[in-house]
């Protein structure tokens, strides 16, 4: 019996390279040279004459049972230059291939049967072979694809050890693709491409989705278990995938990360490291990848509430997310009062661990109230942020020129920049307030201790 990984997998088979058939049936090129696609006119399993290693590849989640394509090989190499295309544009760059990937359309294909890629590895580098069952299911089509094409990108420099490309990943950017383009990604047999489709938003569906369903945790999406991807279910795994991959490349220089961490995998025995170090810019630990996964699913899931809040309101709260709950103790005789106090008390009065747990807090209220927002705060409020974490990275990295072994001047720098920033920002919101509030409200108090 299949095991739910043979069942659910595009097989990924590395071998060296085996014997060739002594005739090729008729094939079809792309323009770019990279795929070949041909109809084999005998049966047999792909790679039948080739040692194999029985390794598997990246899952492919179970096909839905209608909109199959009957695939020509013609057409089919137009559809994989799309998708192509496509994956270069979502990684912003263009590049050049190395690894020719060979398409084997089997209309003799069981019902069930899933995209099969072979690797063939000889000291030249890499090739593939991809078998397509025909007819095939648009996602399962379009996944293999960026599958292989992900494949060849990251085993460029890979010698013999073919690396390990995670399946977030191409389920993520398959179905960002599915959103964007599906008609003009996959050509049909006698179809025509349309000039004025009108479609809805791509995320639209995905948002509806969210909010029935809760969001997988970063845990379920990396190592997705066997209830995670059944039939059923690979829907809201499919969702979670794609707006993974969105925010990620919607993070400052996101393509370039992405594509940086798909040029890293082969240097590591697992994607988490390479995942790492092409986004030390924006994460330091799996833990921080965690906490930024679940503040973006709210954010998505509530990003268009933001007209419920006037700007009045925006105004105010805004005011109560950089407030840092305190306990003020006034006598030994009397329990602490609550209060709160400013940003720049805590970052120049407290000690750097307490000072960015609170701070930590003060960005995660921001991101959570910002999809909430009138537009016209959402600037301001942006650059708060901005500078909070700015000054938790240089409090913390040490990475300035001159105060990298003084640990004492680069904190007394950090604090000095911070607090300059953030005066400069009160001073905006403050001239906002009677536009937006009317008059200022009563002082806060200070002289505060840490609430606990």
């Amino acid at each position: 019996m299949k095991t739910w990984v043979a069942a659910l997998c595009c097989w990924l088979s590395l071998g060296r390279a085996g014997a060739q058939p002594a005739a090729e049936p008729p094939a079809a090129r792309s323009s770019s040279g990279q795929f070949v696609a041909m109809t084999p006119p005998e049966t047999g399993a792909p790679g039948a004459n080739s040692p194999v290693s029985g390794v598997p590849g990246q899952l492919s989640l179970n096909p839905a049972p209608h909109s199959n394509i009957s695939l020509d090989p013609s057409l089919l190499v137009m559809s994989c230059e799309q998708i192509r295309q496509s994956l270069q544009l979502a990684l912003g760059r263009r590049d050049q291939w190395q690894g020719r990937i060979t398409l084997f359309i089997r209309p003799d294909a069981a019902p069930d049967q899933v995209p099969v890629l072979e690797g063939v590895y000889d000291p030249r580098g890499w090739n593939y072979r991809l078998t397509l069952p025909s007819p095939v299911e648009p996602r399962q089509l379009i996944r293999a694809v960026v599958n292989a094409l992900l494949m060849e990108t990251a085993n460029r420099r890979a010698g013999a050890q073919s690396a390990e490309v995670p399946f977030w990943l191409v389920a993520g950017l398959s179905a960002r693709m599915e959103a964007d383009a599906h008609t003009a990604l996959l050509l049909r047999p006698y179809s025509q491409i349309a000039v004025d489709q009108v479609s809805d938003p791509r995320t639209d569906p995905l948002r509806a989705l969210l909010r029935q369903q809760s969001p997988l945790s970063f845990q379920q999406l990396c190592w997705p278990e066997p209830g995670n991807l059944a039939k059923g279910k690979e829907d809201l795994y499919c969702a979670c995938a794609q707006l993974f991959v969105d925010q990620l490349l919607r993070l400052k220089d996101g393509n370039r990360c992405l594509a940086a961490m798909i040029d890293e995998l082969p240097r590591h025995l697992n994607w988490q490291t390479s995942f790492l170090e092409a986004f030390s810019a924006h994460f330091r630990r799996l833990l921080d990848v965690e906490k930024w996964w679940e503040l973006a699913c709210v954010n998505f899931t509530e990003a268009d509430y933001a007209s419920r809040l006037s700007p009045g309101d925006s105004w105010l709260l805004l005011q109560q997310a950089l407030d840092v709950p305190v306990q003020v103790h006034f006598s030994a005789n009397h329990l602490p009062a609550p209060a709160q106090i400013p940003l720049q008390e805590v970052i120049n009065t407290w000690e750097p661990a307490p000072a960015g747990d609170a701070l930590q807090r003060v960005t995660e209220k921001l991101a959570r109230l910002r999809p909430r927002m009138t537009p016209e705060l959402q600037p301001l409020l942006d650059r708060y942020v901005a500078a909070v974490r700015t000054f938790l990275n240089d409090s913390r990295t040490g990475q300035r020129p001159g105060l990298a072994r003084n640990p004492v001047s680069q904190l007394a720098f950090a604090r000095t920049a911070a607090c300059k920033d953030l005066d400069a920002l009160d001073a905006q919101r403050a001239a906002l307030r009677s536009r937006y509030v009317g008059a200022p409200g009563p002082p806060r108090l200070s002289a505060a201790v840490p609430a606990p």
